[in-house]
């Protein structure tokens, strides 16, 4: 099952690539949507920090887990950001439906949406390797 560990490797590796860009990205544009420092305790803010540290969380918990594997915490964390990030795509989508022009025009519609893609697909692949670590042995 070493094809297995290497893809959850290679899975941790990406989520914290994507929390490299996610986390200075989120916390930017809710601080210049929200005013400065209020942004900091904001409901969708503070969802999105709870992502944050989940996949900081769950990605460190699978590299140090070696040579087992330990994909739960990283697909808890996959799932809470989907969740997020689906969440943020519907509001944004049913803004622009209503005639409203969002805070960052299209290119934000653009990021959020591409960013549920993305973080769909993680959540699939973490998904899979969950199950295979319950069923499959190491």
């Amino acid at each position: 099952m070493e094809k297995l560990r290497s893809l959850e490797t290679r899975l941790a590796t990406l989520t914290l690539v994507g929390f490299a860009v996610y986390a200075p990205l989120e916390t930017t544009a809710s601080w210049q949507m929200f005013g400065g420092p209020a942004a900091l305790i904001h409901p969708g803010y503070l969802q999105s920090l709870t992502g944050m540290v989940l996949l900081v969380a769950g990605a460190w918990h699978s590299l140090r887990a070696r040579p087992r594997r330990a994909p739960g915490l990283l697909c808890a964390s996959h799932a809470w950001c989907a969740g997020t990030f689906w969440h943020a795509a519907v509001l944004r989508m049913t803004f622009v439906q209503r005639g409203a022009h969002l805070f960052y025009g299209s290119p934000e519609l653009v990021v959020v949406v591409g960013g549920t893609a993305i973080t769909l697909g993680m959540l699939g692949v973490s998904l899979f390797l969950t199950y295979r670590a319950e069923t499959a042995p190491d």
